[in-house]
């Protein structure tokens, strides 16, 4: 809800019953066991913008009579409870339901442990609140920073030490790639190559450690004498593990309309990216977004080599089709689920290629589609304002494109191609297009290319929190770091000076 709703007294009397229920939980912990408990398995899940949590809750609750009585209400309260008890109340929305080892088993998420005592009164004042209740909380917050979690609080996946010391998160990674597959018995980092192959489904884990920092991508640095990749130091990835078509289908619907409908992350790479560093960027971008639902790392053939340009041109326009069918499946694999997608540099051919020719297929499946971000795009601006934009605007999605003059990667793309500008460049030609958001991102301190700001950048990544978790566009993105410009060419917005 918006931060300028006011907290109704009745949200207001039901927090402060959760408050004592915690206070009653701590008690009730300390307790060898509650008498004749009834007790409930539970998933639960937070959410707010840039913040994700999901748990296996187990809450008992005595005596026997007073857990009857909540037992309709019971996913709820647990959620409630584990906000205020383990999540430091960073969630602006709870949600909880019976325990689904798919959704929250032991290998994804923390398991939780509170133990209530309720009298006849509580229990029914419970049930009442429980099913009325609602609160809203303030909407401006920064990306997750890495900083020591408050006791028993963890995002799902939590991997710890002997000591119980978190050491880092595992992100499912949903993927789709027509890369060519090496087999089981190679590597999960090498698995699956620069060459083409056939459209393949699956699952990889990605880590990322609890001393990473919003917006990088932490890898073994030789400076820094590391030779090997440290999941506790290092975002990696783990495992794959291939799926059926319809499989991946199931685990994705029903990841997504778990606990909220939070919906589902796609995201589409760019030149010169390895299968496995488009797994971590994905599972990096759905930990720093706070995204609850599952993400989907559609993965083209690169060569991953600074040479191959034109290779991965030819790779990239080879992959159409397969994006066409990928996203036309997300768009029917749980109807009424939205759907976000991220595309960077020259995977925003892909996308917008693909997305065009599902469309001249069936009209229809634009419904399931939110939000479209065009990070850095390559693609010939004068193509994207005559062909691209027209087929593709205004039909369905908002589409937010983000662009910048210090990108060196898009100069050098330019020269190539003649001296034609590109779509992610900005300045005097900036594309402004009706339809199309447009931020000017030149303001935004990043790498030394300049190209994966998207990614790299905490003010870009608080700007797609509200891009991907609220859908403000950007008149309301305002107060927080955009500013607008009135230019001959029309509005569009850019970062305001850092």
């Amino acid at each position: 809800m918006p931060a300028s709703n006011p907290v109704s007294a009745l949200a207001q009397r039901w927090l402060r019953r959760v408050a004592s229920l915690v206070a009653l939980a701590g008690a009730a912990a300390a307790m060898p066991s509650l008498a004749a408990a009834g007790t409930f398995d539970l998933c639960v899940r937070g959410t707010g913008l840039g913040v994700s949590r999901i748990a296996r809750l187990t809450l008992e609750v005595g005596p026997a009579e007073a857990a009857a009585s909540i037992a309709g209400v019971a996913p709820r309260l647990g959620a409630m409870l584990a906000n205020q008890r383990f999540w430091n109340n960073e969630a602006e929305e709870v949600f909880g339901a019976p325990f689904d080892a798919e959704i929250c088993g032991e290998a994804v998420a923390p398991q939780l442990k509170l133990e209530l005592t309720l009298s006849d009164t509580e229990a029914r004042d419970l049930v009442a609140n429980a099913t009325r209740s609602g609160a809203a909380r303030p909407a401006e917050v920064r990306p997750r920073q890495a900083a020591p979690l408050p006791a028993g609080a963890a995002p799902d996946g939590v991997v710890r030490d002997a000591q119980g010391n978190v050491q880092y998160q595992v992100v499912r990674v949903h993927y789709a790639t027509n890369r060519k597959d090496a087999g089981e018995a190679a590597p999960a980092d090498t698995r699956f190559g620069g060459d083409r192959g056939s459209l393949a489904f699956g699952v990889a884990e990605v880590t990322v450690p609890k001393s990473h920092r919003v917006g990088a991508l932490e890898a073994p640095s030789i400076l820094r004498l590391e030779f090997r990749a440290d999941p506790s130091k290092h975002v990696v990835l783990a495992s794959v593990r291939p799926l059926t078509h319809d499989a991946w289908r199931a685990e994705i619907a029903k990841r997504a309309t778990a606990l909220g409908n939070a919906g589902i992350l796609v995201f589409i790479h760019g030149y010169n990216v390895r299968f496995a560093d488009a797994a971590r960027r994905a599972g990096q971008l759905s930990y720093d977004l706070g995204f609850a639902g599952p993400t989907v790392l559609f993965s083209w053939p690169s060569r991953a080599g600074v040479v191959e340009y034109t290779v991965d041109e030819q790779a990239a326009e080879w992959s159409i089709p397969d994006m066409k069918e990928v996203l036309g499946s997300l768009a029917t694999v749980a109807p009424g689920t939205p759907v976000y997608v991220i595309a960077h540099s020259m995977g925003n051919r892909v996308l917008t290629r693909g997305f065009k020719a599902m469309l001249d297929e069936d009209i229809n499946k634009r419904r399931a589609f939110k939000q479209i971000v065009l990070a850095a795009p390559d693609i010939d601006a004068d193509v994207f304002r005559r062909e691209i934009g027209p087929a593709i605007l205004g039909k369905g999605p908002r589409v937010t494109l983000y662009a910048s003059s210090n990108d060196k990667a898009l100069l050098a793309s330019r020269n190539l191609h003649g001296g034609y500008r590109r779509l992610g460049e900005s300045g005097e030609n900036i594309v402004v297009m009706r339809d199309l958001d447009t931020v000017d991102a030149s303001m935004v301190s990043t790498e030394f290319l300049g190209h994966s700001y998207f990614g790299d950048s905490t003010t870009v990544m608080s700007d797609l929190i509200y891009v991907i978790q609220k859908s403000l566009p950007p008149q309301d993105r305002v107060r927080f770091a955009l500013e607008p410009v009135r230019a001959a060419m029309g509005l569009y917005w850019r970062f305001k000076t850092q």
